[in-house]
Order: structure tokens, then C-alpha cells, then sequence
């Protein structure tokens, strides 16, 4: 019991360790934040190296001879790579969330250069892969860094971890908010007011270190104009429309990734052909080449013609799922937004002659498609308003973009079509040579809040199947700590905290989770 006293003790609300976190978290802003931006700084370098390549390569053979040995030797590093640190494959939002529910224990400083060194080495070769995802995962491994300087509970560790991964989105997008929502949303599943304070302590240093070296100009400069409110019936076939395009997404995305992981090829020569392949494309199609930037860049200059949108729509998406099925490091976060775009450019070029919109209002539709389509995909339908809201600059397009992401939520999930992450990280635990790797003893105080459809409503603690090795010792109602008695009810809304050993929480987690209907 003085075990537990104490443990809860450390991690309880208390001015003292409020402001020892705080601190904590404005290290991880300042750290992490200076990890992502390095990674983007390097990003955009290297998508510029590859541009100018592109530039003067046709027509000389050498330089094209050359072009492709640069390609196989990308191709047999990134294999070297993530053989050296497996952890480094994939997006890496999946990483973190199994990381944050106790499945694995990464080394964080080899994260933190394998995820760096092998998304330079993919955008130089031209993968339609994102940085954001794989920001998130540098930002978790550098909170990580900075709770093992710390040397504090593990507690303080998840929270760090996650308070990281905000700052990924924050720093990639310079999204503040949209980074803190989404790990409420996407990876934690849930509200903690000491880590949402914490969070957002830390993204506001990160936002500010990436405005310094990027500047405050916002990422996407559409103009933006209204709706017409007796043609809003107009989003409701936007919604319908996103929501089967983002099925479909998903659907491509994990059956392209079995396909890939069922070859019967050794992973060094899969990976020379996906860089080969990536290398054809960037000579003939070079418009659908990294993560998407240049595509977005046509938008803002001039709308192409629909035909050419439908092109680039279908080819970005099948290199999209072509690029990511390999397992090369790198995140689809970016190419969900660059094809949510696309598809609003599509429909807003289709429907603003027939209805006689002004010719900017394709804009619009562009704008609240990138929303429509991550909350198909992604299933956070909040984080994809705030973050374009952030991105835009504007809050103009709120109602908009929550009608047709609330419809383009729908529809997937109606079809049982899972989110794209939650596959993701289903996949990464059936993965081969995945393991449950047993740590040293240490006690974790984990946080579930009662939903208003749980079935233990007014239960007694005692009465509630709670798993064998979890203790329940405390319970927030109301912003007050209650003694957690065997006696006690519990209602809706409370925050029940949890003890358990480090080596058991990953289950336990699962269990309440279940039990709770998480």
C-alpha cells in the first residue's frame, strides 16, 4: 500500500509536480520541436535536390545512368536501415501508439536517427510519402529522451511521449492545436487535463521555434469564399462521395501492404525495385513524385484542367499505395491531405459551372475536402477541421467542413471499414518478429473516463470486473479526488485511475478499454 501511496502521490495534481512537468514539457517543445524542423528543413532540401536533378537529367544518358545506381544504393540503405532499427519502417503514428499502450519499448535515440536519415534518403528518391507521420514519431522518441533525463515514473514517460507527438503535428504544420487534438483523438483515446495542459505548454514553444525558422505564413493561401446557403445540400454529396473514396483509400492501403509483405523476394532487392520504379515515375510523371508539395503547389498557382485532376488523383493514389505497402519509412498523413484536395478540386470544377459559382469558390471545396477526406480515413474528424482551419488561416469554413467530415465519417465506418491507423498498428502487432520484450518493474498510473454508454453505471467498484492485477486507487468526479473504496459507484464521467506493473498494462489496458466499450 505505501507503494501505491506513493506512486499516486507523484502523478496526483499538486503545484509541485505540475510545474516539475511543465518544465519537462517545455524541454520536449524546445527538443522535439528542433528534431522535426531539422527533419523538415532536410525534407525540403532533399525534394529540391531531386527537382533540380530532374531538371538537366533528360536527355543525358549518364546523368540518367547515374540517376538510377543513386536510386539502388537509396534503396539498399533503407533496407540497412531498418533492419538496424526496425521501429524506423512505416509511418511511425502506429509505432507510437503501441508504444503509448505498453507493446513496445523503443530505443529512442536510434528512432530519433534511423527516422531522420531514412526519410531524407526516401524523398530524395522520390517515395510519395509524408513527413508527418513520421514527425510524430521523432517528436514521442525525443519526449522520450527527455522523461529518461528525468528519470521519472512511467507514468510521466507516456504523457512526455505523447506531449512529443503533438509537437510533431504542431512543428510539421505549424498546428498547435490541431497537434494536441489529435493525439486526444487518435492516439491517447481519451482526456487527461494534465496531459492536455502539458501539451499544449509544449506545442506552443514548438510552434513558436518552427515560425522562426519557417515563418508565420500560413501553408495553404486559397482564397475563400461562401457557400451559397441554398446550395449546402451540395455538401451532403461531397460527404457521401469523400466518405466511399476514403473506403476505398483505406481498403487499397492494407491490401497493398499484404501483397508487398507476401512476396517472395528478399527485402533488399524489394526495396531497389520500389526505388527504381519511384525513379521511372519521376522522370515520366514527375507532377505525383514526394510526399505531395509540388501538387499542391499547381493548386495554388492555376486549377488544371478536370482531366488532368482525374489523372493525378488516380496515379497519386496508386503511387501513394504503391510507396507505403513497402514498408520505406515515411507517413501518408500528407499525400490523405494532397488527394483530399484533389478530389475537392475535382468536384468544385464539376459543380461550380453547372450552378454558376464564382470560379474561386473551387477553393473552398478544395479546402473542406482535405477535412472530409482525413476523417474518412483517418476517423478524427476534429483534428481534420482545426488542422485546416490552422492551415488556412481561416475559420470561415468551419461549418462547411464539419458537415462533410461528420458524413465522411459516416459512411466508411457504416461500411465496417476500420481507420486507417488502427489497422495500421494491427498490423505492426501481428508483424514478424514482433515480441513482447518483459521490462524491469515499475508501476504505471493509467486514466479511463466512464462513457455514457458504459454498462457499469452506478456499479460498485467491487461489482465491476476490473483485470486481477489492476487496482483501481482513485476516481476524479467533479474535479475532486474520491477515495476509491470498494463501495464506491461509479458514474458517468469519472475519471477512474488505475494502477498497474509496466509488464502488465499493455493487457490491462486493453481489457478496461473493452470493459469500458474504449
Amino acid at each position: 500500500m505505501n507503494l501505491i501511496e506513493r506512486t499516486l502521490k507523484s502523478v496526483a495534481e499538486n503545484p509541485k509536480y505540475i510545474f516539475r512537468l511543465t518544465v519537462q514539457g517545455i524541454m520536449v517543445g524546445i527538443f522535439a520541436g528542433l528534431m522535426v524542423c531539422l527533419y523538415r528543413f532536410l525534407l525540403y532540401g532533399s525534394e529540391s535536390v531531386l527537382r533540380n536533378y530532374l531538371s538537366i537529367i533528360h536527355g543525358n544518358i549518364l546523368y540518367t545512368i547515374l540517376f538510377f545506381i543513386a536510386l539502388a544504393v537509396m534503396g539498399l540503405l533503407i533496407d540497412f536501415i531498418i533492419k538496424w532499427e526496425r521501429d524506423s519502417a512505416g509511418s511511425g503514428i502506429p509505432q507510437v501508439y503501441a508504444e503509448v499502450k505498453g507493446h513496445m519499448e523503443a530505443n529512442w535515440a536510434k528512432v530519433l536517427f534511423s527516422k531522420i536519415a531514412a526519410g531524407v534518403i526516401t524523398a530524395l528518391g522520390g517515395l510519395s510519402l509524408g513527413p508527418e507521420g513520421p514527425s510524430v514519431q521523432i517528436g514521442g522518441m525525443a519526449g522520450k529522451g527527455i522523461a529518461k533525463l528525468f528519470k521519472g515514473s512511467k507514468t510521466d514517460e507516456l504523457r512526455l511521449i505523447l506531449v512529443g507527438s503533438a509537437v510533431g503535428i504542431t512543428a510539421a504544420f505549424n498546428a498547435p492545436l490541431a497537434g494536441v487534438i489529435f493525439v486526444l483523438e487518435e492516439i491517447n483515446h481519451g482526456f487527461d487535463k494534465t496531459l492536455v495542459f502539458i501539451a499544449l505548454v509544449s506545442a506552443i514553444v514548438s510552434d513558436f521555434i518552427s515560425k522562426i525558422i519557417f515563418g508565420q505564413e500560413t501553408i495553404l493561401s486559397f482564397p475563400v469564399l461562401n457557400i451559397p446557403l441554398e446550395s449546402y445540400w451540395i455538401l451532403i454529396v461531397l460527404g457521401i462521395l469523400i466518405g466511399l473514396l476514403g473506403y476505398v483509400y483505406n481498403v487499397g492501403m492494407i491490401k497493398s501492404s499484404n501483397v508487398m509483405d507476401n512476396l517472395k523476394i528478399p527485402s533488399w532487392l524489394k526495396f531497389v525495385l520500389v526505388f527504381i520504379v519511384s525513379g521511372i515515375i519521376a522522370l515520366t510523371v514527375p507532377e505525383i513524385s514526394d510526399g505531395g508539395h509540388f501538387m499542391m503547389d499547381m493548386l495554388d498557382v492555376a486549377i488544371p484542367s478536370l482531366g488532368v485532376l482525374i489523372l493525378l488523383l488516380v496515379l497519386k493514389y496508386l503511387f501513394s499505395m504503391f510507396s507505403f505497402s513497402s514498408g520505406a519509412p515515411g507517413g501518408i498523413f500528407l499525400p490523405i491531405l494532397v488527394l483530399g484536395a484533389y478530389i475537392g478540386a475535382i468536384f468544385g470544377s464539376a459543380v461550380v459551372p453547372i450552378f454558376g459559382f464564382e470560379h474561386d469558390l473551387i477553393y473552398k471545396f478544395i479546402i473542406i475536402s482535405m477535412a472530409g477526406f482525413f476523417a474518412a480515413t483517418v476517423r478524427s474528424p476534429i483534428t481534420g477541421v482545426v488542422l485546416l482551419a490552422e492551415m488556412s488561416g481561416s475559420t470561415e469554413s468551419l461549418v462547411a467542413m464539419v458537415i462533410v467530415s461528420l458524413i465522411a465519417y459516416v459512411v466508411p465506418t457504416l461500411l465496417g471499414n476500420p481507420p486507417i491507423y488502427e489497422s495500421l498498428y494491427d498490423r505492426l502487432l501481428m508483424s514478424k518478429n514482433r515480441e513482447f520484450i518483459k521490462k524491469p518493474s515499475k508501476h504505471v498510473l493509467s486514466e479511463y473516463i466512464v462513457p455514457l454508454d458504459c454498462n457499469y453505471i452506478n456499479f460498485k467498484i467491487k461489482d465491476i470486473p476490473f483485470p486481477k492485477n489492476a487496482i483501481v486507487v482513485s476516481v476524479i468526479r467533479n474535479g475532486k479526488y474520491v477515495i476509491a473504496n470498494e463501495d464506491l459507484n461509479i458514474k458517468y464521467g469519472d475519471q477512474i485511475q488505475i494502477l498497474a506493473d509496466v509488464n502488465d498494462y499493455p493487457f490491462i489496458r486493453e481489457e478496461i478499454e473493452e470493459l469500458f466499450g474504449g
